[in-house]
C-alpha cells in the first residue's frame, strides 16, 4: 500500500510539473505563424519546438511575417517589448496589439481588417494600414506619430488634430468629406486623392513639398503659402480658382490641373515659365500672374459709361456693348494669353460690336481704346 501511495504522489507531481511547463508556453493557434517564430533564433533562443512566455517577453526587435498566408496572430500579445511588427499581405481579419505598448512601427497593409485599435500604442512613429476594410480609425493618442498611411479603406472621417508630429499623411481612396490639417505644420507629404473633399486648407502647411488631392470635389485651392512645394496634382476636381503663385514655381517638377472644366485662370509666378513647363492643364485654362483682373465689365476713366462683353465664357461669338453712350471711334484689339494679336479693328459711331473669337480655347484679352481712355477685358473661350 505504501508503494501505491508513493506511485500516486509521483504521478501527481509529474502532472503538476507538465502542466506548469505547458502553461509557460505561448498559445499560437496559427501553424504558419508558429513555424515562423520557432524558426527565428532571435526569438526561439533555446531552440525547442515551443515559444516560451519568457522568450516572447524578452524579444524587443522585429517580427516580420509579411506575405506568409497567416490568418491569426494570436500570441502576439505576449510580445510586450516588441518594437516593430510587419504583417502585411496576409489574411488577417482581426489584430490585437493592445499589449504591444513598445511598438514604434506597425505595418498591417493588405489584409482584411475591419477594425484596428492602436490607442495603447502611444510610442508609434509609423503606422501603415492601407488596403483593409477599416470604417474608422482613432489616432488621437498617437501623438508621436510621424507617418500615417491609411489609404484604400472605408474611412468617412479622420481626425489628425493631435498628431502634430506628422510629416507624411496618406489617406487616399477613402470616403472623407472633410480633412483638417491646420495643426499639422510639419507635414511634407499630403496624399488625399480620391475622396469626397469639397474644401482643403493647406495655408498652415508651409513645409509641404508634395500635395496630391486629385479626384475630389474641390472648387478652390490656394497653395500660395506653400513655398516648399515641388509636386502638385489637383486634377479631376471642380476647381474654378487655383492660386500657385508662391515664389517657388521654378522648383515645381510635377503639376497637373487637367479635368477641371471650370478652371480658366491659374495664378502663377511666371506666365511664360508655366506655359513652357506645365502642360497637364485643360484647353480652356490659361496662366496669369494676376487672375483678379478677369472681368466682363470695364469702366473707362473719363467717360460716364461702361463697356460690357458677353457671353463670357463663349465658344465663338462675342458682343461688345457700350451702355448709355455711343462713341465716335472705338479701337478693339484681341490678344491670346501669349500676347499674340488675333484680332484688331477700329469702329466708327459704334454702340454695339459683334466679334468672332478665333483661335484655340483659353483666355483672351480684349483691349478697348477710345479718345476718352482705354482698358482690358478678359474673355474665356471654351
Amino acid at each position: 500500500m505504501k508503494r501505491f501511495y508513493i506511485f500516486l504522489s509521483i504521478a501527481f507531481f509529474m502532472t503538476l510539473f507538465t502542466t506548469s511547463v505547458q502553461s509557460q508556453n505561448v498559445t499560437i493557434p496559427d501553424s504558419i505563424f508558429k513555424a515562423y517564430l520557432i524558426g527565428n533564433s532571435n526569438i526561439n533562443t533555446n531552440g525547442d519546438s515551443e515559444i516560451q512566455i519568457t522568450e516572447a517577453q524578452a524579444h524587443s526587435g522585429t517580427i516580420n511575417v509579411n506575405s506568409l498566408g497567416i490568418s491569426d496572430l494570436t500570441g502576439i500579445e505576449v510580445f510586450t517589448a516588441l518594437n516593430s511588427l510587419m504583417c502585411r499581405s496576409n489574411q488577417l481579419t482581426t489584430l490585437n496589439v493592445s499589449n504591444n505598448t513598445a511598438l514604434t512601427t506597425l505595418n498591417c497593409n493588405l489584409n482584411q481588417l475591419t477594425a484596428l485599435d492602436v490607442s495603447n500604442n502611444i510610442a508609434l512613429l509609423g503606422l501603415s494600414c492601407n488596403n483593409n476594410q477599416l470604417s474608422a480609425l482613432s489616432i488621437s493618442n498617437n501623438t508621436a506619430l510621424t507617418s500615417l498611411d491609411c489609404g484604400t479603406n472605408q474611412l468617412t472621417a479622420l481626425d489628425v488634430s493631435n498628431n502634430t508630429a506628422l510629416t507624411s499623411l496618406r489617406c487616399q481612396f477613402n470616403q472623407l468629406t472633410a480633412l483638417d490639417v491646420s495643426n499639422n505644420t510639419a507635414l511634407t507629404t499630403l496624399i488625399c486623392a480620391n475622396n469626397q473633399l469639397s474644401t482643403l486648407n493647406v495655408s498652415n502647411n508651409i513645409a509641404l513639398t508634395s500635395l496630391w488631392c486629385q479626384f475630389n470635389q474641390l472648387t478652390a485651392l490656394d497653395v500660395s503659402n506653400n513655398t516648399a512645394l515641388t509636386s502638385l496634382q489637383c486634377n479631376s476636381n471642380q476647381l474654378s480658382s487655383l492660386d500657385i503663385k508662391n515664389g517657388n514655381n521654378l522648383n515645381i517638377t510635377t503639376f497637373k490641373s487637367n479635368n477641371n472644366p471650370n478652371l480658366f485662370c491659374i495664378q502663377v509666378d511666371s506666365t511664360a515659365y508655366s506655359l513652357a513647363n506645365w502642360t497637364n492643364i485643360d484647353p480652356a485654362s490659361s496662366f496669369s500672374t494676376d487672375c483678379s483682373t478677369f472681368s466682363s465689365t470695364l469702366n473707362l476713366p473719363g467717360i460716364l459709361t461702361d463697356i460690357t462683353i458677353f457671353p463670357n465664357p463663349t465658344t465663338k461669338n462675342l458682343t461688345l456693348q457700350l451702355i448709355e453712350y455711343q462713341l465716335q471711334e472705338l479701337d478693339v484689339q484681341i490678344c491670346n494669353s501669349m500676347g499674340q494679336v488675333v484680332f484688331e479693328r477700329t469702329y466708327e459711331n459704334a454702340q454695339q460690336v459683334e466679334l468672332e473669337l478665333k483661335g484655340a480655347p483659353g483666355i483672351y484679352f480684349v483691349r478697348v481704346r477710345t479718345d476718352e481712355g482705354e482698358g482690358v477685358l478678359t474673355v474665356i473661350k471654351e
